[in-house]
């Protein structure tokens, strides 16, 4: 009886629980717990969405329309009226040419007539241009390449320069800004180029030319004549006129896929000249240029980072000089864009330009600049060493792919300079005999 109790006692007491049940009934406890704590999260963000969404629609209530500013309209309104297009092509041929004389002459603006066959083999153009300050400049130009299946072509061109005003600061690279004078320089100039196309971007070609000089007293009242502030020695020339031969040779390679704007690409030349005094035997020098561009686009091309190198180096003969109006020259709107025009000049040059550009729109660029560069009177202090230096900012109007119209806008040590130019930047090409050196 005694062992039929215990048993009864052992059958009554409750069963021990397993660890694997306590582990399950705590799991599906947490399991409630955090389904309903997320509902409670869920809800409280769609609660708080919603009130988001509501203001986000009341404020959109009370903004203003977006409208543009007066500077965007009127770009706006030149893009799509394509009044550049219509100014550039002109009727007939006979179209307004605009700019392209020598800096500080004022706005230009004269007749030009472009004549050019289907084929793209002949091409003549004649043009007259003037400026408010008298500046003047007439130029006629014939490019014919019929010969060996456009592989051979010739050139032929003159130009005549009446240029009143011309900045002279003083020789060398420690000319002073103050130092500021300004003479006349007129100049009549043949040239005649034949070329050949050795491969599709490679091209030789040979050259010459004779220049007439006449260099005199500058007619800005309000600043001194160079030939009462400088010496001969000082600015060799200035004294006399003298009439030049010239000849030589320009090897290019140019792949850029426009040359009006590029976006790609890049144009490196060398071009040796001889200049022979036949006047009076006093300015025989030798020069050699040398340029390379480079174009690397971004972003499917619509951005651009421009960069261009270029030196220019002189040589002279015991007893000979380079006159001061064929030196070369930096500051201006097509080198260091943050000085005045013809800011420094010597017997040699070296210049550094990069531009950062990227597309607003179609027919729009701005550009972000700097530029470095030094002249001196030996070819020895060509070197890395006290540049002179600016940075900027600009636009480019471009028409069909190319640069009509640019604004340019640079500072520097001397204070900051505003260009309003109707050429593309870094445009420079093989120079001719024109004492002008290129139209800035």
């Amino acid at each position: 009886m005694l062992q039929i109790r215990r048993s009864e006692e052992r059958g009554m007491t409750a069963p021990r629980a397993r660890p694997g049940t306590l582990i399950a009934a705590l799991l599906i406890c947490s399991a409630g717990s955090w389904g309903v704590l997320y509902a409670q999260t869920e809800a409280v963000e769609e609660s708080r969405a919603a009130e988001i969404v509501a203001q986000r629609q009341a404020k959109a209530g009370r903004l203003a329309p977006e409208t543009n500013s007066g500077l965007e309209r009127r770009l706006l309104f030149v893009r799509d009226s394509k009044i550049i297009e219509r100014v550039s092509e002109g009727i007939g041929g006979v179209r307004l040419k605009f700019g392209r004389l020598a800096t500080n002459g004022g706005f230009a603006l004269g007749p030009e007539y472009l004549r050019h066959d289907r084929s793209g083999r002949f091409q003549f153009r004649i043009a007259a241009q003037g400026s408010a300050k008298l500046f003047q400049k007439y130029d006629t130009e014939l490019d014919v390449a019929p010969f060996a299946r456009d592989r051979l072509f010739v050139n032929f061109s003159a130009v005549h320069h009446n240029y009143p005003q011309l900045d002279f600061y003083g020789p060398g690279p420690a000319s002073r800004k103050t130092g500021r004078s300004n003479y006349r320089l007129e100049d009549t100039a043949v040239d005649g180029n034949f070329g050949a196309r050795l491969l599709p971007h490679l091209s030789l070609v040979a050259s010459t030319g004779y220049v007439w000089n006449n260099v005199g007293p500058g007619t800005a009242g309000n600043l001194t004549s160079t030939e009462r502030a400088f010496t001969p020695l000082q600015a060799p020339g200035i004294d006399h006129q003298t009439d030049f031969l010239h000849y030589g040779g320009v090897l290019q390679f140019d792949y850029r896929d426009r040359p009006g704007g590029p976006r790609r690409g890049g144009n490196y030349f060398v071009q040796f000249s001889r200049f022979e005094d036949r006047t009076r035997s006093l300015h025989d020098f030798d020069r050699i240029d040398v340029e390379l561009q480079q174009y690397v686009p971004l972003f499917n091309e619509r951005r651009v980072i421009a960069l261009r190198t270029k030196t220019t180096l002189t040589e002279t003969q015991q007893g000979q000089s380079v006159p001061f109006y064929m030196q070369p020259i930096l500051g201006g709107s097509e080198s260091l864009r943050g000085y005045r025009p013809y800011r420094f000049r010597d017997n040699n040059l070296l210049l550094f330009n990069v531009e950062y550009r990227y597309e607003v729109f179609s027919g729009l660029d701005m550009a972000i600049f700097a530029d470095a560069g030094k002249v001196t009177p030996r070819r020895g202090l060509i070197n890395l060493k006290d540049l002179e230096s600016d940075v900027g900012f600009g636009m480019r109007f471009n028409v069909r792919n190319n640069v009509f119209m640019r604004l340019d806008v640079g500072f520097s040590h001397e204070g900051f300079q505003v260009w309003v130019k109707f050429n593309n930047v870094f445009t420079t090409s093989p120079s001719r005999t024109s004492s002008s050196q290129g139209d800035f």
